[in-house]
């Protein structure tokens, strides 16, 4: 968006067709460059619950399923914790796998 506001001189009605979202949103990016030389925040805190389950835990937990399409929850949560140290709860497996 920064690019095609200030190296093609596009409007914020063409970048927002462009990329499939509103002005609004184009403006708050450009000001967030404008302010922070990003297009994040720096300062703000993170939104919501820390995660439980990190990209690793994620690949580990599809690369059991790969090997044992069958295997149940509360095989999964044992080799979580054996494996990677995570006390999962089975509604957390139950919503990731």
């Amino acid at each position: 968006m920064v690019f095609w506001w200030f190296e093609q001189h596009r409007t914020a009605l063409k970048i927002s067709q462009l990329a499939q979202c509103s002005e609004k949103t184009v403006y708050n990016i450009l000001c967030l460059h404008q302010d922070y030389g990003q297009v994040t925040n720096p300062f703000a805190c993170c939104r919501g619950h820390p995660r439980i389950l990190d990209a690793i835990d994620t690949k580990y937990i599809h690369a059991l399923l790969q090997a044992n399409p069958a295997m149940y929850l509360d095989e999964l949560q044992e080799q979580l914790l054996t494996a990677q140290n995570k006390d999962i709860s089975l509604a957390t497996l139950s919503h990731t796998t």
